[in-house]
């Protein structure tokens, strides 16, 4: 009640003053100049109150302004029913301009309203696009724009001279005192280094005496090998590397007795290796490829294991004894049948040495064997009327058992936890068999089924001669049909009624149009049996039982296709013992010193050109790798014209050349401008023959410079100005372990 006779007062006081005093015109904003402002239910701060306002807060009016009134009405969001709701607030708190204490600035630009000067500091200013505070900032001077300095009076490294400059933009001047830069002399060596100690060098001014010294790197030791134990003919030796000047003991390590091939070798040698291992059937035909890998690793261990030598998989000079066997050609003890082993035999001509072979039937599964073949043998003795257990592709008891009564009702022969060739013969064809005449509908030619088969094979064969092939299997027709197998046959003129079946995969249901395919992978030996591998697929129509054979595919019996990779000819050279020979090197002029020893070169990079064998070149096909400068680059095109383009040569994306060098018989990377490619052996340091002779040929437009001995120092020295010396440009000619020639020669 006491409420209500408030809110009346208020109201009849509000009327009376609008009656008696004009209004302030029209306002529908105001800002909040107050940190905290309540707005109340009613004009009555002891009402509720709805909503504390923060200062800035922008509020919408509900009405005028009254001249003299306490409290003024605004409209606030309801957040609880929707739309708006009528609060109050203390007139005096409301004004028609942001605060600027309450305003989240947004400001503009900056103006320069003084631009500053290398004399005076300048001022910027920028402006609230909210509330319209404006704020200003000193700018630093600028700094003077001075030109060249001016001499006054000539310097020395030891007597001041005087010079001065002045700002380009306020005429400043600035003087200063100062000394030259001494004018050295050539380094000296003062104290020569050797491989224990450092040395020194020195090099004084020449106008007023000052001497700078420099020491130098300890010299390199000079190691040669020495034996601690020497290696056998089946195992490796102990050698250490000792400098023939101080002793020093520089590390020891394990050597193979010469002629040894291991695991990552590559070259002839070890294509050489892996050719007797095919000759003597340890390595599949076409695995000669001149590299050491995991097929070659294990032909070696099976090969020793046969001899009874330690098999470790490393050709010592013992296992390369062995296999250097002179056999003659194999006979046959025993021949091979679908059910049984065969046996081959061959001697030496030399040692009377006789090597025996097992020639295993193929496919042979034994107990425990997982795979698709294994669940389609179950599913062929289900539909012949044994228990095989569930299709779950395990050789286990069940199909033992289920395939002994099979064989037993048929007077056949089962051999327990082994299911041989012949055994998958009888039951794929005893199934094929059982088909009547009128449900074998032959090839199909297109209609409700029409069957489009694919096989590929996709590596080349194992050590046990098996291929992995890619099969898919496409409905083209527009009835529903259920692939069941996968038929392979061997011969020229299939037949997969009568002949012999290697093997039998079941599929799944191929629908039309969208998930009319089916497809996987599957193994088969290359080489059982005469003739070609013949793969068809036999399909049953959904509605009608009959049964659809697809295309006939037939994989010819060739070599298989293998990739290479090809890497320049591998370089072991001991750059602290370099024969004699020219060498490409790389040096700083600085680093070619004169001492109490002689000339020598510091800090010298020893390389060599790479090339790559005539053998692997030629060799080089589509979709082999060559590695240039350490990067892998993959065949995609090659060309032989003169030559050899890979990927579009020099012009093409990625591409490279390679030209045979006559001198050496190899193929060399051939660049721009006929540049080739190096590899870094690393770093040494070489003496110079006091009859040493160094060339300059390098600047085709001046004649040659020839320096003899003492002179090479200063003829490098003072080479050309940005003149450089790597390996494209300089060759030295090494003598008895020191360096008689030096020639820096021109390169485009």
């Amino acid at each position: 009640m006491r409420k209500l006779t408030a809110w009346l007062i208020v109201a009849a006081l509000a009327v009376t003053m609008l009656l008696a005093m004009p209004a302030i015109a029209d306002e529908y904003s105001k800002f909040v100049n107050k940190d905290k402002l309540n707005a109340y239910e009613e004009p009555d701060p002891d009402s509720r109150v709805v909503k504390r306002l923060k200062g800035g807060t922008q509020v919408l009016l509900s009405g005028n302004i009254l001249l003299g009134s306490k409290y003024t009405s605004i409209l606030l969001e309801n957040t609880k029913h929707g739309g708006q709701m009528e609060a109050w607030v203390l007139t005096k708190y409301l004004v028609d301009d942001m605060p600027p204490a309450y305003c989240k600035h947004q400001w503009g630009k900056w103006v320069i309203i003084d631009e500053p000067t290398c004399t005076h500091s300048g001022e910027r200013e920028r402006t609230c696009k909210i509330c319209g505070t404006t704020k200003t900032e000193k700018l630093s001077r600028l700094e003077h724009e001075f030109g060249k300095w001016k001499i006054i009076k000539e310097a020395t490294c030891v007597k001041e001279g005087e010079r001065v400059r002045t700002c380009k933009l306020c005429g400043y001047r600035q003087e200063e005192d100062y000394l030259a830069d001494h004018t050295f002399g050539k380094w000296k060596v003062t104290l020569e280094p050797t491989c224990t100690e450092e040395g020194e060098r020195e090099r004084k001014c020449k106008v007023c005496g000052y001497k700078e010294v420099e020491t130098l790197d300890k010299l390199p030791h000079e190691y040669e090998w020495k034996v601690i134990e020497e290696p056998t003919d089946h195992s490796t030796g102990i050698r250490a590397k000792i400098c023939k000047v101080c002793g020093h003991n520089g590390g020891e390590e394990v050597f193979d007795p010469d002629g040894t091939l291991r695991r990552n070798d590559r070259g002839d040698d070890v294509r050489t290796l892996q050719q007797l291992l095919v000759d003597q059937g340890y390595l599949n035909a076409g695995g000669a490829d001149g590299i050491y890998g995991g097929g070659t690793e294990k032909a070696v261990t099976r090969f020793q294991e046969d001899q009874g030598l330690e098999p470790d998989g490393v050709a010592w000079p013992q296992t390369l004894k062995r296999l250097r066997h002179d056999f003659g050609p194999w006979q046959t003890v025993k021949e091979m049948t679908r059910t049984e082993a065969g046996e081959r035999v061959r001697t030496c001509k030399d040692c009377g040495y006789e090597q025996r072979e097992t020639i295993e039937p193929q496919p042979r599964f034994e107990r425990g064997r997982r795979g698709e073949d294994i669940r389609a043998m179950q599913q062929i003795m289900k539909q012949l009327g044994y228990d095989a257990g569930g299709f779950d592709g395990i050789y286990g008891r069940k199909l033992d058992a289920a395939y002994a009564a099979f064989a037993e009702d048929r007077s056949l022969v089962a051999e327990e936890g082994v299911i041989r060739p012949a055994d998958v013969d009888a039951a794929v064809n005893a199934w094929l068999d059982a088909l009547p005449d009128d449900e074998w509908k032959g090839e199909s030619k297109g209609g409700a089924v029409d069957l489009a088969l694919t096989v590929t094979p996709v590596e080349k064969a194992d050590d046990s001669g098996m291929v992995t092939y890619n099969w898919s299997l496409t409905n083209l027709g527009t009835g529903h049909c259920t692939f069941t197998a996968l038929l392979l046959t061997f011969g020229e003129k299939p037949d997969f009624r009568s002949e012999d079946l290697v093997m039998a995969l079941d599929g799944v249901e191929l629908k039309v149009e969208a998930g009319n395919s089916a497809s996987g992978t599957f193994t088969a030996d290359m080489d059982w049996g005469e003739g070609n591998l013949n793969f068809a697929a036999l399909a049953i129509r959904d509605r009608t039982g009959g049964k659809w054979l697809s295309n006939v595919v037939t994989y010819e019996n060739e070599a298989e296709v293998t990739t290479r990779t090809v890497a320049p000819v591998a370089v072991d050279i001991d750059v602290n013992r370099l024969p004699d020979g020219t060498w490409p090197v790389a040096f700083n002029p600085g680093d070619i010193l004169s001492g109490a020893s002689g000339i020598y070169m510091n800090g010298v990079h020893i390389f060599t050109e790479d090339h790559y064998t005539l053998e692997d070149v030629d060799a080089l096909a589509e979709g082999d790798t060559i590695m240039v400068e350490g990067e892998p680059i993959v065949v995609k095109t090659i060309a032989r014209d003169g030559g050899v383009a890979i990927n579009g040569g020099l012009e093409g994306d990625g591409g490279v050349e390679l030209w045979l060098d006559e001198e050496t018989g190899d193929y060399r990377v051939s660049g721009y401008d006929d540049m080739a490619t190096y590899t870094d052996h690393g770093v040494t340091t070489l003496m110079i023959d006091e009859g040493a002779a160094y060339t300059d040929s390098s600047n085709p437009q001046q004649t040659p410079t020839m320096a003899r001995g003492a002179e090479i120092v200063n003829a490098i020295v003072n080479a050309e100005e940005g003149a450089s010396f790597n390996a494209y440009n300089t060759r030295v000619t090494i003598e008895g372990g020191r360096v008689v020639a030096i020639n820096h020669i021109y390169t485009p």
